[in-house]
């Protein structure tokens, strides 16, 4: 009794691996043919059954069911043949066959992408540059205005001072004029009057 126990347990332990990957393999499942050359396609579930042809590495298969003794899985291949593979070449995933033409695809379109936005930065940088020269010719036209502005100041304070000069001077020319004027005035012989007399 305890042989046949250990011995189904020793049979278990020996079949789970088998019952795993028929139970990840669904049927009627897309799965894809491993990155090897090619894989044979059998008549039965097994390698002494007639080869009817091989898979080619990458091709995208339809399960069909799996033989838990075997591990050999019935699919249906991409030119429409119905035959029996060897599970190990059986995954759910995509094989570099597959996957290559869509990420040198999507390379192209970073590719292109990214060179669309190298064209606009060097857009951008051209219209950049184009403003920092515009922003210093505008920087020396205004320092020029400050500098001419600045010399009219002066101009303008030096006629003021001019100005100032000119009418302190005329008026104290007129000043002394009047001065002058009233010593001649003050010094002049002054005309006796006639007595008021009585004949």
């Amino acid at each position: 009794m305890l042989k046949r126990f250990l011995f189904s347990v020793t049979c278990a332990l020996f079949l789970l691996p088998t019952i795993q990957a028929s139970a990840q393999q669904s049927q009627g499942e897309t799965q894809y043919i491993s990155d090897d050359l090619f894989t044979f396609l059998h008549s039965g579930p097994g390698r002494n059954y007639r080869i009817l042809g091989s898979v080619v590495a990458g091709s995208e298969v339809t399960v069909l069911q799996t033989d838990s003794d075997s591990n050999y899985v019935e699919i249906v291949d991409d030119k429409d043949r119905t035959g029996w593979v060897d599970g190990e070449f059986v995954s759910p995933q995509k094989s570099l066959r597959e996957l290559v033409p869509g990420l040198q695809q999507q390379l192209a379109d970073a590719t292109q992408s990214n060179n669309a936005q190298q064209d606009e930065n060097d857009s951008l940088r051209q219209q950049f540059s184009e403003l920092q020269s515009q922003n210093d010719r505008l920087t020396k036209q205004l320092k020029t205005l400050e500098q001419q502005n600045a010399d009219f100041s002066q101009k303008l304070d030096a006629a003021d001072q001019t100005e100032k000069m000119q009418w302190f001077t005329r008026g104290g020319i007129v000043a002394l004029i009047s001065l002058i004027l009233g010593v001649i005035v003050a010094y002049l012989p002054k005309k006796r009057r006639k007595s008021d007399t009585w004949m």
